[in-house]
């Protein structure tokens, strides 16, 4: 990891987007479950109870059917509580052992990951003038935020997110990756230094260059806010450009939870080009559809685009990123 922890013996990773711990409590290797909100399953009492490991939210606003052992998070007590789960997890192993048959050997991938604007800044040796040169001469076209939830509402798991950012790094256009997208991202090798192969020649040089990936890990969904720093750091060292004036999209290819509704509105409201899927449940509201994807450019910039087709997407993204690109003359 290029920020945060450094890996160890007891944060070793982790398995993908919140749709995996389905497979991963299947694996037969949990003896414990600690719920948190957001991302708990109504059917993870299921596997709870054929794979013998403890179900134990964590959150008041975790609950399930047949589920009354729980341990809500204080704060102030996050050690001892934490002590307590693990007691917990130790005491059931032997139930689970002697009754479950774990599945290992899985495969097992590498990612490059924690980026930021600081790290960004530091690989570049302290300037974005090695960045900012790439996208004047061309050499990259643009930069995507990538924040993007996992949905099974039109596609497999993943399946599109995983296509749109290869249609992109193969357009020479950067990706810089945020939420359970991001994930996708990294379980589907794109954040691997091998991904260069499927890059664009001129976004593969660049990461032959500084030995990085052409999808940048940038964190989780409620990270999002940190990409607008490296928005306004690009604008001030170009000079003070707009926003909705840089080569710069933003992409939701499995949009699915109110954060990422969030995320929208922000990149929109701060100019900025943006695509999602599946169709957002507002089509029977023609005033707002006129507003989000036409009348939006005269107030703040931006636009938003719905397509349920990759390929489609993506080449209209990056037709605005060559539009952006020709009226700052690069």
């Amino acid at each position: 990891m290029i920020q945060r922890w450094e890996m160890d013996d007891i944060f070793y990773g982790f398995t993908g987007n919140w749709i995996m711990q389905e497979a991963v409590l299947a694996s037969g290797c949990v003896d414990l479950f600690a719920c948190d909100m957001n991302c708990s399953l109504p059917l993870d009492p299921a596997y709870a109870k054929k794979y013998k490991f403890k179900l134990i939210p964590v959150s008041d606003l975790v609950a399930f059917e047949g589920i009354d052992e729980r341990l809500d998070y204080i704060p102030e007590k996050a050690e001892e509580q934490a002590a307590q789960l693990l007691q917990m997890a130790i005491d059931n192993f032997k139930e689970r052992r002697q009754s479950v048959e774990p599945v290992t050997d899985l495969p097992v991938k590498e990612a490059i990951v924690g980026f930021s604007t600081e790290s960004i800044l530091e690989a570049l040796g302290g300037t974005l003038d090695p960045l900012l040169d790439a996208i004047k001469n061309g050499t990259i076209r643009g930069v995507a935020g990538f924040v993007s939830c996992t949905s099974l509402r039109d596609n497999g798991q993943d399946v599109h997110s995983v296509k749109v950012a290869k249609e992109l790094i193969k357009r020479d256009i950067l990706v810089l990756s945020m939420g359970c997208g991001n994930a996708a991202l990294q379980v589907a090798g794109l954040c691997s230094p091998d991904a260069k192969e499927l890059a664009g020649p001129g976004l593969k040089s660049i990461c032959e260059a500084l030995g990085v990936p052409p999808v940048l890990s940038y964190g989780t969904c409620t990270d999002t806010g940190r990409i607008a720093d490296l928005l306004f750091a690009v604008s001030n060292a170009l000079g003070g450009v707009p926003i909705p004036d840089l080569p710069v999209i933003v992409a939701a290819p499995e949009y699915m939870e109110q954060k990422a509704t969030v995320d929208a509105i922000f990149a929109l409201a701060l100019g900025l080009y943006t695509y999602v899927n599946p169709v957002p449940t507002v089509t029977g509201a023609p005033n707002l559809v006129q507003l989000l994807t036409q009348d939006l450019t005269e107030v703040t910039g931006g636009l938003l685009n719905v397509d349920t087709d990759a390929v489609q997407a993506v080449e209209a993204l990056a037709a605005h990123i060559e539009a952006k690109r020709k009226k700052l003359g690069i």
